[in-house]
């Protein structure tokens, strides 16, 4: 059994040495301390020859065979069941599974032995050699790890890095497992270990470095759009694909996307590469700074604003009173007319503070463990003459359904954060976080009487009602 040796120092001091951040010019991304260089697997001792009987068969008839004894012919992966003939340029010989022991293939019928002439080739041995390479990675680690240890039969992975949870058992051996990995899959370069529980303020897990490339920097790509992200700062989650692909189908052209939780941009970025406007936002200083560079590196930097704060802060912003330019591009108005499409005065490649008396037709609120207590910035804040003629937006928002909790329970938690009824919601479920666990978007568009500070009675407000649409 491959054995690894452990120190066992104080538990702080040693978490304290796993991720080293980086803040040079050059490399303003994550690198981990290296793994250790001494990890060595010998790999001789996976060596295994089977003798097999095989078929010595005319070149030209190698698929006819095949064929003609499907079922007898050796199936196993990564393995050739037709090699070259050590005697005889003109044959080949064709390997017959391992169970089969007897040459004279006394489980076919002689009239199937007859009529494909089986009888006549000539029988003979060959040596299958399987080294270290053919074994899969579950086949390799069952071998190195003590038996009853957990071997890790699956991983996730993000770019070229594998991220794993491994159990406490196998902590012994954790860099063998990272470098067997390695070993076993070319796309890999990096294969981390999460560390502890998420305590950070953006909900990043620390990871320690298993095996491979210290840096964590690594690119993904969802529907052929490429995103670059630094794994160590940023969240990502590849199983959202289809559902950043299903929201994004749902804004029109000529439609604006507030993104109020962007992370790296995988709702910013496709809906600009659709010709879609986005106002852009993350808490999480590294995911704004990556959703510049995504829109920058996928040629959308015009189209998207991005910027670098609290989301009620950011929604407060855009919402205060106030006028943007028209861009020349038109939608649809409430009272079914033309009207020009606002947006942000500055600059393509100068983002600035979130403008005043922005409109918007959507929202997206992609952070469920907390996006729903947010809805409350949403109550009294829109301003009645920015929003005339205007659709109200639609608000997609972010939960967990938990244990025995209804849809009906959901939406009547929106409405307790929002202080307002939801009209006509719409309740999508994207995928199963953990058991009694269900991760869902709320989707709605505010109402007048939840969008609007209370009418003081003295200002015309019926004329203004009139204009102000749902």
């Amino acid at each position: 059994q491959a054995r690894v040796a452990v120190t066992r120092g104080d538990a702080a001091l040693v978490r304290a040495t796993w991720v080293e951040q980086m803040t040079t010019p050059d490399e303003p991304f994550t690198r981990l301390t290296p793994a250790p260089d001494d990890v060595v697997i010998d790999r001789e001792k996976f060596t295994k020859t089977v003798r097999l009987i095989a078929l010595r068969v005319p070149k030209a008839k190698c698929q006819f065979y095949m064929k003609a004894l499907r079922g007898l012919v050796l199936d196993i992966p990564r393995q050739q069941s037709v090699v070259r003939d050590p005697s005889d340029d003109s044959t080949r010989l064709l390997l017959l599974k391992e169970e089969v022991k007897d040459g004279s293939l006394p489980t076919m019928s002689e009239e199937r032995r007859a009529e494909i002439g089986v009888d006549a080739l000539e029988r003979t041995t060959h040596d299958l050699v399987l080294s270290y390479d053919y074994f899969n990675a579950e086949q390799v680690l069952r071998r190195l790890l003590p038996e009853g240890c957990d071997v890790p039969g699956s991983f996730e992975t993000v770019g070229h890095i594998a991220h794993l949870n491994l159990r406490d058992e196998v902590l012994e051996y954790k860099h063998v497992i990272g470098r067997v990995l390695l070993d076993k899959n070319p796309r890999l370069k990096t294969v981390v270990n999460k560390v502890g529980s998420i305590e950070s303020e953006f909900r990043v897990p620390t990871w320690e470095l298993l095996a491979g490339d210290t840096s964590l920097e690594t690119e993904v790509r969802q529907h052929g759009i490429p995103f670059k992200l630094d794994f160590g700062e940023v969240y990502w989650n590849s199983r959202l694909e289809a559902e950043h692909k299903r929201l994004i189908e749902q804004i029109r052209p000529g439609e604006i996307l507030c993104d109020a939780m962007c992370g790296i941009g995988p709702f910013a970025v496709p809906a600009a590469k659709a010709g879609r406007r986005v106002y852009a936002n993350d808490l999480n200083p590294s995911c704004a700074r990556y959703t510049r560079v995504n829109c920058v590196g996928n040629k959308v930097k015009n189209l998207v604003k991005c910027y670098n704060m609290c989301a009620r802060e950011f929604i407060r912003k855009l919402l205060r009173p106030g006028k943007v330019e028209d861009t020349g591009e038109t939608t649809v108005g409430t009272d079914g007319k033309r009207r020009a499409v606002q947006w942000a005065a500055t600059g393509e490649d100068v983002d600035g503070e979130p403008p005043s008396g922005a409109v918007f037709d959507h929202v997206t609120m992609n952070l469920p463990a907390t996006a729903i207590e947010f809805l409350d910035v949403f109550k009294g804040a829109f301003d009645r003459e920015t929003w005339a003629g205007h659709h109200l937006p639609v608000i997609h928002v972010y939960t967990f359904k938990r244990g025995t909790e209804t849809v009906e329970d959901v939406v009547r938690r929106g409405e307790g954060h929002l202080g307002a009824a939801i009209a006509n919601p719409t309740v999508h479920e994207v995928r199963d976080v953990a058991p009694n666990k269900i991760m869902l978007c709320l989707s709605f568009r505010i109402t007048s009487d939840a969008a609007f500070p209370p009418e003081d009675g003295t200002k015309g407000n019926e004329a203004k009602r009139a204009k102000i649409g749902d």
